[in-house]
């Protein structure tokens, strides 16, 4: 699993090089051991991927800027050293690289802020539906003679005065 390679596995398991390639290549076909290493690889990965809280966490830090980066910077020192053949003291240069740690960017912070406001459900796009939003009644077969019918009808075209309403009488089929 370290490796990567049924051979390399195969020789530091303690097999000849003459037979690593065949004998890891079988062992790859047993059953258990398919399994074995599977289960293996599936650990790794779980290990090494972040959980939702661990990556909320994360984002939080880089919202309120508590993230850093670790960014290469070239240092030019001077001091004073003696040159030997003219006796003088003169100031030498060295440059050097040295890591240092700086915050993220304003952009990197701006959007981790973002993801989480879209997280947390702060800016959702909000839709005003008002309109001629149809009612649909469906009342089976009706014959148009029966009053309550037409009266349940009639008080909610009222009670609605700017939708349309629309009376199904087709009967349900079973």
């Amino acid at each position: 699993i370290r490796t990567l390679n049924v051979t390399q596995s195969a020789i530091k398991a303690g097999y000849s090089a003459n037979s690593a390639h065949v004998t890891g290549c079988r062992l790859l076909k047993k059953p258990h051991i398919k399994q074995y290493i599977q289960e293996q690889k599936d650990k790794i990965i779980d290990e090494n991927v972040l959980t939702a809280k661990e990556l909320l966490h994360v984002l939080t830090n880089a919202a309120v800027g508590d993230e850093t980066e670790t960014k290469e910077v070239v240092v030019k020192r001077g001091e004073y050293k003696e040159n030997p053949q003219s006796g003088k003291v003169q100031l030498v240069y060295n440059e050097h690289v040295e890591l240092i740690e700086v915050p993220i960017k304003p952009s990197d912070r701006l959007k981790a802020r973002d993801m989480l406001g879209k997280y947390h459900k702060l800016f959702t796009d909000k839709h005003d539906i008002n309109g001629n939003v149809p009612i649909f009644i469906n009342i089976g077969e009706w014959d148009g003679d029966d009053e309550d019918l037409d009266k349940t009808v009639q008080e909610v075209s009222n009670a609605n005065p700017n939708h349309t309403v629309i009376v199904d009488d087709i009967p349900l089929e079973d």
